[in-house]
């Protein structure tokens, strides 16, 4: 019988705004399982809770998770979520290990599947973020052999703003990096625009037509996501796809459950889970079958280290929708040194690694 033996906490700082925490699993043959829990807070608190949670399993029988309900058991918040995650995918590399198979495999996918096609976030490399610095990193990630480039734009626009001439010029800046890009990159590939939660429904809507005239094809959470604006996300829906763009969000939701209701309301062109907060692995494929059963499109999110990254390759390959899968581009060096072996990309695919599990270990030392 394989058990539990050991957790450990492994967090990577790589930018003074960006720090990458894993959890480590050994079991009792020896084999290691890994999880991310990457978010954007400073709280370390996460990492205590991460570890109580994992070391609620030490001496346990190693057996297949249930994510969501481990994060259901905890009380259901966002942090429990994520903590759940972490949880479910260190425990599913250690179950495809054990079974001999890679995780692709071991979620229901072929394994004759070895690669995805992937887009190139451009947003955390680019320094300084004018629009000739975002354009310089679009023009980078292209002869990388990328064929889609997404950027966030428009910092600092608030909901409370967009109306106020603080907001307007704010929301012109966000439109000149966008303009430079698209200069950029005019012909040679497709452009997404992520905005964060940053507008309020009456500005997006307003602003459809002129990312449209700009080349845009891919509008990323453009309000604040709550039941109540579902309403207000379909008629935007609408809009968009009257000007030949899709709208795209749900990065931060949790389960099936979180998702059903935009899902059934009809709210995005293309949802985006995330393996960090959804209910890891099994939960994702879950999130995208019901998706392809309503005829919404399904493309993960993935702006974080490569132990997420490799997770999220294995679990788009499983689920064969071929939607581009996000990939931080060019965020530090280290994103190729951290894993052995480093997540390896090819004319604008990443290819789904060899070997049991993950199919990749982690080099960094334990912190706990």
């Amino acid at each position: 019988m394989v058990s539990i033996e050991k957790a450990e906490i492994v967090p990577v700082r790589v930018s003074p705004k960006t720090l990458w925490r894993h959890l480590r699993l050994t079991a009792s043959d020896g084999s290691v399982g890994l999880g991310e829990f990457t978010d954007n807070s400073a709280d370390e608190s996460l990492d205590a809770r991460v570890r109580q949670v994992a070391e609620g399993y030490l001496g346990k029988p190693l057996e297949a998770p249930d994510g969501a309900a481990l994060a259901q058991a905890s009380g259901g918040s966002f942090r429990d979520w994520t903590v759940a995650s972490a949880l479910a995918q260190a425990l599913e590399d250690l179950c495809a290990k054990n079974e001999s198979v890679a995780l692709v495999q071991h979620l229901g996918g072929h394994a004759e599947r070895r690669s995805v096609p992937v887009y190139a976030n451009i947003n955390r490399r680019t320094q300084p973020r004018t629009p000739e610095g975002f354009s310089h990193s679009a023009v980078d990630a292209i002869d990388a052999g990328f064929t889609a480039v997404k950027l966030a734009p428009f910092d600092d626009v608030r909901p409370g703003i967009c109306a106020l001439p603080e907001g307007s010029r704010l929301i012109d800046t966000g439109l000149d990096r966008v303009r430079a890009v698209r200069a950029a990159i005019a012909g040679r590939a497709d452009l997404y625009v992520d905005c964060h939660w940053r507008f309020s429904a009456e500005r997006a809507m307003a602003l459809v037509p002129e990312l449209a005239d700009l080349g845009v094809v891919w509008f990323e959470c453009p309000i604040p996501e709550s039941r109540d604006s579902i309403p207000a996300l379909r008629a935007l829906r609408s809009r968009c796809s009257e000007f030949g763009m899709r709208l795209a969000g749900c990065e931060t939701m949790n389960g099936t459950a979180g998702f059903e209701a935009y899902l059934r309301g009809e709210a995005y062109d293309v949802i985006m889970p995330d393996v960090k907060y959804c209910g890891g692995p099994g939960e994702l494929v879950r999130i995208a079958e019901m998706a392809a059963s309503a005829g919404i499109a399904c493309s993960i999110h993935n702006p974080s280290g490569p132990v997420a990254h490799l997770f999220s390759v294995h679990v788009a390959a499983a689920v064969g929708t071929g939607e581009r899968l996000e990939f931080q581009f060019d965020e530090t060096p280290r994103f190729h040194k951290i894993v052995d072996p480093a997540p390896a990309f090819d004319a604008g695919c990443a290819r789904v690694p060899d070997g049991p599990g993950l199919g990749a270990r982690l080099l960094e030392s334990g912190a706990g």
